[in-house]
């Protein structure tokens, strides 16, 4: 007995080519997956950076928002020693 193909058929080849797909779109999910705590890090400390600049030169900050940007700096602060602990 011959199994003949049927050549219109495109069924199994489809479903090969999303199997790839699927594994090239998993990889690329993962890498930027693994790039967020380093993004995160890196952003927060440049806020922190910024806040800190702010509370050093802007004299004309009341102390109500000095102690504003002090409660922000101490969030961020937070986060990025939670995140570079993590690590």
């Amino acid at each position: 007995m011959m199994i003949s193909s049927d050549l219109s058929e495109s069924e199994p080849i489809l479903n090969l080519k999303d199997l790839f797909y699927d594994i090239a779109v998993f990889e690329d999910i993962k890498q930027k997956i693994e790039n967020i705590p380093r993004n995160s890090i890196n952003e927060n400390f440049k806020l922190l950076q910024q806040i800190q600049n702010i509370l050093q030169k802007c004299s004309h900050l009341t102390d109500k928002q000095k102690f504003l940007y002090c409660e922000s700096q101490r969030y961020f602060m937070k986060l990025y020693l939670r995140d570079v602990n993590s690590q």
